[in-house]
């Protein structure tokens, strides 16, 4: 199952001096996009102080809005392949606005969950529209390197966020401040977008169902092979892991919250570079050796940062960005290449829900396993594991 060699409709409605444009917008988009949802993992010691929660109801509140966010890809791609990823794109920004400024007056530990709830929901507009347009702007010998550009987008929102949500929520002595102050960001791009974006009208053809959604995605599978399923299982480790990197640091490392903050910004770092040079390699190399290369060194850098002492965690944990990001415009291309142009959206939100699904599920896991038996020991043993995957990978690499 492979899409068009040739460009389609929206490279002819958008021409190649215009492409750099269309790109920065985008990038813009996407840093405005994960301004709203960056803020929960270096926040969630100050909202687990204030509400006096427990690790699992922390790891809860991250699969609230990771497994909702998941839940909506594929439906949500479905209906970007059928009225159009610019409209999807910017009614989302909107939404992401509004959401966020609702979450810094709730006053209620369940309050804060269905908000979250709804942040996730509406944070599915983004990712698979935004990536169906820019295949259809780019020809695929480009296609991995503007995937990486637009990355760099959400890994630099990713990067300042918590460092200003820290500082702004240490100046203020309250959690709330930073989601109230940062829901004009996504606003303001999605005003932004609604203006500058090409319009393309919607395919035509009944939208797809979830059947055929996960049929849609059950090709991808058969074609990219058990490489896929090893880069979301490595997807869904990394996501549970960052989730709780701040609590790890004031918990296991005896970090002050507001100083864990400004750490969670550290993995992005990397990810700057990570995200455009995997996107570029995958060009030239071809998308799978650039997959492999990323999963075989993701294991031992988890437990490089479980090991290291209080000087080296900054570099750790840019080094773990580095190597998560470089994969991630790598798989986004591999899918966008195997689904048939009409359906690209669909697929591309089928394969996120899957991974944003066990993503989020794994968060209150390793909340339940760090209340169980310490919250260093189980980043030692997360850790661990998945440095030990990481070897079998490079030993049976050949057979991906």
């Amino acid at each position: 199952m492979t899409g068009p060699t040739t460009v389609d409709s929206l490279t002819r409605a958008a021409p190649s001096r215009t492409a750099p444009a269309v790109v920065g917008a985008f990038m813009f988009g996407h840093f405005t996009h994960h301004v709203t949802n960056s803020l929960l993992a270096p926040l969630l010691p100050l909202i687990r102080d204030s509400f006096a929660l427990s690790y699992a109801q922390s790891g809860f509140l991250v699969s609230a809005f990771s497994v909702s966010g998941g839940l909506s890809q594929a439906p949500i791609g479905a209906l970007a392949d059928r009225i159009g990823s610019r409209t999807v794109v910017t009614v989302g920004l909107l939404g992401s606005a509004l959401l966020c400024f609702l979450i810094g007056l709730v006053d209620a530990y369940w309050q804060l969950v269905v908000a979250l709830v709804g942040l996730g929901i509406v944070a599915g507009t983004y990712h698979a529209p935004a990536n169906t347009l820019l295949s259809q702007l780019f020809p695929r010998a480009r296609l991995g390197g503007v995937l990486g550009i637009h990355t760099v987008g959400g890994n630099l929102s990713f990067f300042a966020t918590p460092l200003l949500a820290g500082g702004l929520a240490a100046a203020t002595l309250t959690w709330r401040t930073p989601y109230l102050f940062f829901a004009i960001a996504p606003l303001l791009a999605g005003l932004f977008l609604m203006f500058t974006l090409p319009r393309v009208p919607g395919r035509e053809g009944r939208a797809a169902g979830m059947a055929g959604i996960f049929r849609e995605l059950g090709e991808v599978f058969r074609a990219v092979g058990p490489l896929l399923a090893l880069a979301i299982l490595f997807q869904m480790t990394y996501a549970a892991t960052f989730s709780f990197i701040a609590l790890f640091l004031v918990d296991a490392r005896g970090f002050d919250p507001a100083t864990a903050a400004f750490f969670v910004s550290a993995p992005f770092i990397g990810g700057l570079l990570g995200s455009p040079l995997g996107g570029a390699l995958s060009d030239r190399l071809g998308r799978k050796p650039v997959i492999i290369a990323s999963l075989v060194c993701m294991g031992p850098a988890l437990l490089l940062f479980t090991s290291v002492g209080p000087e080296f965690i900054i570099p750790a944990l840019a080094l773990m960005g580095l190597v998560s990001s470089a994969k991630m415009p790598v798989v986004e291309g591999l899918i966008l290449e195997r689904a048939p142009a009409e359906r690209r959206a669909t697929s591309l939100g089928a394969y996120y829900f899957v991974a944003q699904e066990f993503g989020g599920l794994a968060a209150p896991a390793l909340g339940a396993l760090a209340g169980a038996v310490g919250i260093a020991q189980s980043f030692g043993s997360v850790a661990f594991a998945a440095a030990l995957a990481s070897g079998l990978i490079l030993l049976f690499a050949r057979r991906l």
